[in-house]
């Protein structure tokens, strides 16, 4: 399983000045934003994920192991792991419907 770790990057005043805004515009940190800007450059297809990550992942679509246990065989948060089976199109179990805030 992956762990987080930290990693430092060294950035011009100007791209710093330009990720401020752009993370103040969104309501993000200048963090997500690289994080992001990582994921979306290095996008890894399932096919590709270790076997551990694509067992893991067979086990939450199975309904083995919960959303919280596959975004730690993932290395992700949950919330990120939620957007990587949304970008996906995996299905993610949700007990509610797209029709369910009309019955609100």
């Amino acid at each position: 399983m992956a762990k987080e770790t930290t990693l430092h990057v060294k950035v011009d005043s100007a791209t710093n000045e330009q990720l401020s805004r752009l993370a103040k515009a969104r309501g993000t940190s200048k963090g997500r934003l690289v994080r992001d800007a990582i994921a979306a450059c290095y996008h890894v297809p399932i096919e590709e994920l270790p076997v551990q990550q694509r067992r893991a992942l067979a086990a939450f679509e199975g309904g083995f192991i919960s959303i919280g246990k596959l975004a730690e065989w993932l290395g992700l948060h949950v919330l990120e792991t939620r957007r990587w089976l949304s970008e996906h199109g995996i299905d993610q179990g949700s007990a509610t419907s797209a029709d369910d805030h009309r019955h609100a």
